[in-house]
Order: structure tokens, then C-alpha cells, then sequence
């Protein structure tokens, strides 16, 4: 009896929405090369100061550095 509904309410959903055109008209992957090369990558300044940040708590623990050698 599921299999029948399963199959039922698969048919009425395939009655209900229109095929859909799954073709490219165009080759996107020009785009994003000029996208890529378009847009200067910039580093902001948070990710600056996390880095300050750890290079800091390794002078200061150097035994960090085990510790985080340890958990990657």
C-alpha cells in the first residue's frame, strides 16, 4: 500500500511542476576567471591581529606550540 502512495504522489508531483531546461546556455567558467582576477585579495585587519595574537602567546608559552602542534 506505501509503495502505491509512494508512486501516486510521485506521478502527481511530476503532473504538477514543468521539466526544467538543465543545459547551459553559456560557459560560466570565463566568468569567474575574470571575477577572480578582477578582485584584489585583501586580507582585514582582525585576521592581522590574530595573528600578532598567536605569534605573541608563542613567544611568551613556548610550550604552545606543542599543544597546538598536538591538535592539528
Amino acid at each position: 500500500m506505501r509503495e502505491y502512495d509512494d508512486r501516486q504522489i510521485g506521478d502527481a508531483l511530476k503532473r504538477s511542476f514543468h521539466p526544467v531546461n538543465t543545459e547551459l546556455g553559456r560557459d560560466l567558467w570565463p566568468q569567474v576567471l575574470r571575477k577572480l582576477d578582477d578582485r584584489p585579495v585583501r586580507v582585514p585587519w582582525y585576521d592581522w591581529a590574530l595573528v600578532a595574537l598567536s605569534a605573541a602567546m608563542f613567544l611568551a608559552f613556548p610550550r604552545l606550540i606543542l599543544v597546538f602542534v598536538y591538535h592539528l
